[in-house]
C-alpha cells in the first residue's frame, strides 16, 4: 500500500513537472517571435524531398553565381552574410541560403545527418543554379562543398573555405556522450526545454559567440543576439542542433580533398583560438592538398566575413572577373 501511495505521489510530481516544462516551453517560443530576413535580395523557395529551403538571390542574372552558405551554431542562418550579399550582388548573381532546419527554412523534426546536408546543397547548385558557381561556405558546411565540387567538379568555378575546421579531414564518429545529448534532445518535452531555455537562451547565445565567433566582442550586439534568439525558437529547431551537436552531422573528406581539382581558397581570421588555429589550420589542409590558397586576416575570428567584410569583400570581389575554366 506504502508502495502504491508513493508510486502515485511520483507520478503525479512527474506529470506536474512535465506539465510545467510543457508550458514554459510554449511561453519561450511564442515569446521568441516569428522570424525575417534582413537580407535585402528576392526571396524564394526551393522545394526539396523533406521541406522548402529559403534563400535569397540578388545581382544581374548574366552574372557569374555565387552560393553563400552559413556555418553551424545556435540560430545560425543567412543572416552572418548581411553585410556582404548587397556588395558581392554588384558583380555577381548572389544565392545566400538557410540551410534546412535554420532561419527560414523548414524545420522537419526528421533525423538529420552529413549526407542529407550535401545532398541538399549537391540538389540545390545542380537544379537552382546550372552552371559553374564560387561557392563560400562556412565551417562544417566546407565539408558539403568539398564533397559536392569532387562528386561534379563541372559544377564549381572555386571553393572558398571560411575558417574550415580540421576535423573535416579526419574520420570521426560521435561519442557515447554525444549519442545520449543527441537521444535527450530530440525528446518532445525535456528535449525541447533544455534546448530552448538553457541552451539557447540570450545568454548562452551571447557566451557561446563570444567564445566561438568573434575577436571584437563589441560586435555581439543586443540586436545580433535578439536575431539568432528568435531564429534558434522557430518551431522544431532542435532536430538540426541535436544532431550537430552530437555529431551526426560531420563528414570526413580527407580523400575528396587530397583529389579535388577545382581551384581552393582557405580564409582564417588570425585571431582564432580553440581548435581552429590558423597556422595550423592551413598547414594542415596544405598537407591533404598543396594547391589550396591560403588567407589570414587580421583582427577577426570565426566570423571573418562579418568582423572584417570589406576584406572579404575584396577577397571575393577578385575572382569575379577570372575565366570558367
Amino acid at each position: 500500500m506504502a508502495f502504491a501511495k508513493k508510486l502515485f505521489s511520483s507520478s503525479l510530481l512527474l506529470g506536474s513537472t512535465l506539465g510545467t516544462l510543457a508550458m514554459v516551453n510554449k511561453v519561450t517560443e511564442a515569446m521568441a517571435g516569428e522570424l525575417d530576413t534582413v537580407l535585402t535580395g528576392e526571396e524564394r523557395r526551393y522545394p526539396w524531398k523533406y521541406g522548402d529551403m529559403f534563400y535569397e538571390v540578388k545581382g544581374n542574372k548574366d552574372a557569374k553565381p555565387l552560393v553563400l552558405i552559413h556555418g553551424f551554431g545556435p540560430g545560425a542562418s543567412s543572416y552572418e552574410w548581411r553585410k556582404n550579399i548587397d556588395t558581392l550582388s554588384e558583380q555577381f548573381r548572389v544565392y545566400a541560403l538557410d540551410m534546412l532546419g535554420f532561419g527560414l527554412s523548414d524545420h522537419p523534426s526528421i533525423d538529420y545527418d552529413a549526407e542529407i546536408c550535401a545532398d541538399l546543397l549537391n540538389d540545390f547548385i545542380r537544379e537552382v543554379i546550372g552552371k559553374p558557381a564560387i561557392a563560400v561556405a562556412h565551417g562544417l558546411t566546407a565539408a558539403y562543398i568539398i564533397a559536392a565540387a569532387y562528386r561534379r567538379p563541372q559544377m564549381f568555378e572555386r571553393l572558398v573555405l571560411v575558417t574550415p575546421p580540421t576535423g573535416i579531414l579526419q574520420e570521426t564518429y560521435p561519442s557515447t556522450v554525444n549519442t545520449i545529448l543527441k537521444t535527450v534532445l530530440r525528446l518532445p518535452v525535456i528535449g525541447q526545454f533544455i534546448y530552448s531555455s538553457v541552451l539557447t537562451s540570450r545568454q548562452a547565445i551571447r557566451g557561446y559567440y563570444d567564445a566561438q565567433g568573434y575577436h571584437n566582442p563589441g560586435l555581439i550586439t543586443d540586436e545580433l543576439v535578439e536575431y539568432i534568439y528568435t531564429s534558434a525558437h522557430q518551431p522544431n529547431s532542435r532536430y538540426v542542433m541535436a544532431s550537430f551537436l552530437g555529431g551526426y552531422l560531420h563528414l570526413d573528406v580527407h580523400e575528396a580533398f587530397a583529389r579535388l581539382q577545382v581551384p581552393v581558397t582557405a580564409v582564417w581570421g588570425r585571431e582564432s583560438t580553440g581548435t581552429v588555429v590558423p597556422a595550423e589550420a592551413s598547414a594542415t589542409f596544405k598537407r591533404v592538398n598543396s594547391a589550396i590558397d591560403v588567407r589570414i586576416i587580421d583582427k577577426a575570428s570565426v566570423h571573418v566575413q562579418d568582423e572584417q567584410a570589406g576584406q572579404f569583400n575584396n577577397l571575393l570581389r577578385e575572382f569575379a572577373g577570372a575565366a570558367i575554366l
